[in-house]
């Protein structure tokens, strides 16, 4: 056991040891890095720019969904159902970067709780928030291990901190020039607090490059857009399918999810760093 142990540790320190990037893509959710940002991870990888994604949340709190991948009523539900749940959601994100081309180094899960980042930010910071659904209190994956378990041995509890720890870990490791997230305006709660926690993460790394923010529920910015990115017909297709990828096993829930989310073109407002 303790020879399995090392050798998890040593593996995390390959895998998370300093693999400088052009982009950084962070998503609240497993399927926002697509909505948001496929065409500017294609873009990149094009022009032979390397890319790191990563998703703050295994998904694990959508209700609806977990009902529909469990088969059963909503009142069924139980914590495990949560869980596989959010499992299946990790499985997404893997199979729509690996389309996108983007390695499967580079996509890092963090394994906070879906549906609780917002409170998170807003609380003191003395308690660890506990997911109702999933009655966890620290980081974890299932098809994926969540980072701070891989990098530390251990999971992360259910922190402001630990999130903006995480995150500007990864910022040091990988040194992006770029890095985008979803805004504040969202009408999503976990959307609003990853534009905050990546913004402080930003600060406290002393960040240099350029910050950008993308609307994935709501309205665009009243502002013209610092990064306007039409998709090319083939960018578009391959965008396409990688919304697919996150509908698979999630039949009604998100059978509209391409009709809802797929735009011809990616729009960026770029914001200064405190």
């Amino acid at each position: 056991m303790l020879f399995r142990l090392l050798c998890l540790v040593l593996h995390a320190s390959v895998a998370f040891a300093e693999r400088p990037v052009d982009v950084l893509v962070v998503a609240p959710h497993p399927d926002d890095e697509v909505i948001g940002c496929a065409g500017v991870i294609l873009r990149a990888l094009e022009a032979k720019k390397r890319v790191t994604v990563v998703i703050l949340t295994n998904g694990d709190g959508h209700a609806a969904l977990t009902a529909a991948v469990a088969k059963k009523d909503r009142e069924q539900l139980t914590p495990e159902d949560f869980v596989k749940a959010g499992a299946l959601r990790q499985s997404h994100s893997i199979a729509a970067m690996k389309r996108l081309g983007v390695p499967h180094e580079d996509l890092i899960f963090l394994g906070y709780p879906d549906g609780g980042l917002e409170k998170m930010w807003q609380m003191d910071g003395s308690t660890a928030f506990r997911h109702m659904l999933t009655q966890k209190r620290e980081t974890y994956g299932v098809t994926e291990r969540d980072y701070h378990s891989l990098s530390h041995g251990k999971p992360a509890p259910y922190l402001k901190t630990s999130v903006v720890a995480d995150l500007v870990e990864i910022i040091h490791a990988r040194k992006p020039q770029e890095v985008f997230v979803s805004h504040e305006s969202d009408k999503h709660g976990d959307h609003r607090a990853a534009f905050w926690l990546v913004r402080e993460a930003l600060r406290v790394s002393a960040f240099q490059g350029r910050f950008l923010s993308f609307v994935v529920h709501g309205d665009p910015l009243q502002r013209e857009p610092d990064v306007r990115l039409k998709l090319p017909p083939q960018a578009y297709e391959t965008k396409m399918a990688a919304v697919i990828d996150h509908t698979q096993g999630t039949s009604p829930v998100h059978d509209g999810l391409v009709q809802e989310y797929l735009k011809p073109e990616e729009l960026f407002w770029q914001f200064p760093i405190p």
